[in-house]
């Protein structure tokens, strides 16, 4: 199996990682989400420190990841049902939209109120 290196940015640092032959794009593609991620939190909360910026995308990240498993586990309605529901991918990805957004203010009050605390000390 050939192996391929990707070069991803992130925060303005050059990253590479190795990925298989023809996934590339792929990796080139989640790089520039969790790059699109990094410069919300930065916009939102400022440089506090890559590690703790990288720290809070994984957990959006999880986040999206929990809330997708979650709607991907919720019954489906009853047979006699007489709404008619929406499409299944709307339904989720509101839901995970929602969610993101709900995780990204409570890390972002959370890194203001660390932030607040570290200059305190």
């Amino acid at each position: 199996m050939s192996q391929s290196v990707v070069t991803i940015r992130l925060n303005g640092h050059p990253y590479q990682i190795g990925c298989g032959a023809g996934e590339e794009d792929h990796v080139a593609n989640l790089g520039a989400e969790v790059e699109s991620i990094m410069q919300s939190l930065i916009g939102a909360v400022g440089q506090i420190g890559e590690a703790r910026l990288l720290a809070m995308v994984a957990l959006i990240l999880a986040d999206r990841a929990s809330a997708s498993v979650s709607a991907n586990d919720a019954p489906a309605a009853p047979a006699g049902d007489q709404q008619s529901p929406a499409p299944a991918s709307s339904e989720s990805e509101d839901r995970a939209a929602a969610a993101l957004e709900e995780a990204a203010q409570r890390i972002a009050q959370l890194t203001s109120k660390l932030a607040s605390d570290a200059t305190k000390l």
